[in-house]
């Protein structure tokens, strides 16, 4: 396990801490390096951005924040390691009986990227009650079969 203290930063409304270039360039992987770490002790999974020369950025959400007591500005001690198992977000049933049934929202969602059939898993995944679960799932079917939006995103009606 890799371990490295850093300042917290801000771009945008991002908070992050930089990776020493000595950290993330043994990994030897191109792109998001995805990593089990601890802040301040306090374990969560992340992924490792890349900036570019060999450089990544891991950003800090609040609950890290949080539960590290750690805000943009304060030094934080950061332990890491690459974490190679898969971060699989399960397909709802509701959505699978959906997709089973329905040609033009299946072909959306082919054509949909991997991170925003996640999003959408993950979104359906996290709802607890019956009535989220029913009214979300109305938006998702009508963003699917090209007849409403998922969060000011369309598709195309399906020919």
């Amino acid at each position: 396990m890799a371990r490295f203290t850093a300042v917290i930063q801000i771009t945008g409304i991002n908070p992050y801490v930089t990776v020493p270039v000595k950290i993330s360039r043994p990994f030897q992987i191109k792109g998001f390096i995805p990593v089990k770490i601890k802040v301040n002790n306090h374990p969560f999974l992340a992924n490792l951005v890349p900036v570019g020369g060999h450089r990544h950025r891991l950003y800090l959400h609040g609950v890290m924040r949080k539960r590290a007591k750690a805000d943009v500005g304060n030094r934080v001690v950061i332990e890491l390691v690459h974490d190679p198992k898969p971060r699989v977000e399960p397909m709802p049933p509701l959505l699978i009986k959906v997709l089973k049934t329905n040609a033009s929202a299946y072909q959306n969602w082919k054509s949909l990227s991997p991170s925003r059939k996640k999003e959408i898993n993950r979104y359906m995944n996290r709802l607890k009650s019956e009535e989220a679960v029913k009214r979300t799932f109305s938006k998702i079917v009508k963003y699917l079969t090209g007849k409403g939006d998922w969060f000011n995103s369309r598709l195309k009606k399906a020919q």
